[in-house]
């Protein structure tokens, strides 16, 4: 099995090590823009199977090139760039992955329209999937695991809390904001209306609203929570069917980006000051702690610190009726890298929340799955579970059924 990777970052790098130890994985192609960014991520993974190469992910052509006789392209890029990298893996006739999406899919979805590019992948008998990461992705699969156990689904409700409990009080005021990852894009999507599903219609909610509380298993607790801007309230209710009317994602409030979105700092329309026009989100941009690349600053002596202090938590709330019953799941998922050296051990790393999801579907496409573009909850949810637990990942979640 060949596999093309695009982009070496914090995403493409777990991904490297986690192929670069099966056994059925012949050869990896990892491309990035800077051919260094690749050169980096394949010194640490010190593994023959892999190749670098530097390539423009919005260039087809350049895709198609480096995707020459793979079975499977691996989209870790920006997810504006989805699109592109898809053609070019179609022009080679090779499966596609990614862990994230936005335009145009998400305009396609909320208006009920074909997806880009789905004829074109089922023709060739080839599967295009769309945000197989953790969220989308994980949560998708979950999601259907319980979806599919009831009769008839009224709602989905996904929320995601995080807590640092080694930080003092009011310290997230004090210290400058780092999502640990492209602040642009993390920006972006605080500052972006939230798509919700509601009485079987999408609507936008507008940036902080839909305002609730939240409580999460201990040491998290109540958290309040708001709408923001996701991509499974889009891909699930074209998907689920069973009658399902409501659909959305909230995210804890964090009090910086909050602040920046209500004063206008996350906007991306220029704006004119002593005759120079700037967009006051590149200048956030400018002046937050870069995102870097987590695999490569990775050290295994953090481990126990980050199990013990570094929370998260996703909560999956499917509501529905079987046999004749009102049921309600409530799926508690903890944070997916930890505990971090027994997941270091079998995979070279413990940043796997994203990278390992993306791998057990590029898997499953492979050997066999439903062709065209889908998204992570048309996998067999049954399969996606069994072929994960076989790695001996350590990861297990706890479900409430009321």
């Amino acid at each position: 099995m060949k596999i093309l990777i695009v982009g070496a970052g914090g995403q493409g790098g777990p991904c490297t090590s986690i192929l670069s130890r099966m056994e059925e994985v012949e050869e990896i192609r990892l491309a990035d823009l800077f051919l260094e960014n690749a050169q980096k991520v394949a010194n640490k993974v010190n593994n023959p199977k892999i190749k670098t190469l530097a390539i423009d992910a919005t260039n087809e052509d350049q895709v198609a090139e480096a995707a020459q006789g793979v079975d499977v392209v691996m989209d870790f890029a920006l997810p504006w760039m989805a699109s592109h990298v898809m053609r070019g893996a179609l022009k080679v006739g090779a499966h596609y992955v990614n862990s994230a999406f936005d335009t145009p899919f998400w305009d396609e979805l909320s208006a009920g329209k074909p997806l880009t590019l789905d004829k074109e992948f089922a023709d060739a008998n080839l599967t295009a999937l769309l945000g197989c990461g953790m969220a989308p992705g994980f949560v998708n699969v979950i999601a259907r695991l319980y979806c599919d156990k009831l009769e008839q689904v009224d709602s989905i409700k996904i929320r995601l809390g995080k807590k640092n409990t080694s930080l003092e009080e009011y310290d997230e005021y004090k210290s400058p904001w780092n999502p640990g990852w492209s602040p642009v894009q993390a920006l972006k999507d605080c500052n972006d209306s939230a798509i919700v599903y509601e009485e079987g219609k999408y609507r936008y909610a507008p940036p902080y609203t839909g305002m609730e509380k939240w409580v999460f298993p201990t040491p998290v607790g109540e958290l309040l929570l708001n709408h923001h801007s996701h991509e499974e309230p889009y891909s699930l209710p074209r998907t689920i069917g069973k009658g399902l009317t409501y659909c959305d994602f909230k995210y804890y409030l964090h009090p910086q980006p909050a602040s920046l979105v209500a004063l206008g700092l996350a906007s991306n329309e220029e704006v004119e000051f002593r005759g120079i026009k700037v967009k006051p989100i590149d200048f956030v941009a400018a002046l937050l702690p870069k995102p870097g690349n987590t695999f490569l600053a990775e050290n295994p002596a953090n481990y126990a610190k980050a199990d013990q202090h570094q929370h998260v938590y996703m909560e999956i709330e499917v509501k529905g009726r079987k046999g004749g019953k009102e049921v309600t799941y409530l799926a508690h998922l903890p944070n997916m890298n930890v505990p971090g050296k027994p997941i270091s051990d079998l995979f070279g790393t413990s940043y796997v929340n994203v990278a390992l999801p993306a791998v057990m579907g590029a898997m499953e496409i492979l050997e066999g799955a439903k062709r065209g573009v889908i998204f992570a909850e048309e996998l067999d949810p049954e399969r996606f579970l069994q072929r994960l637990q076989a790695t001996g990942y350590p990861y297990r979640w706890e479900v409430e059924e009321k």
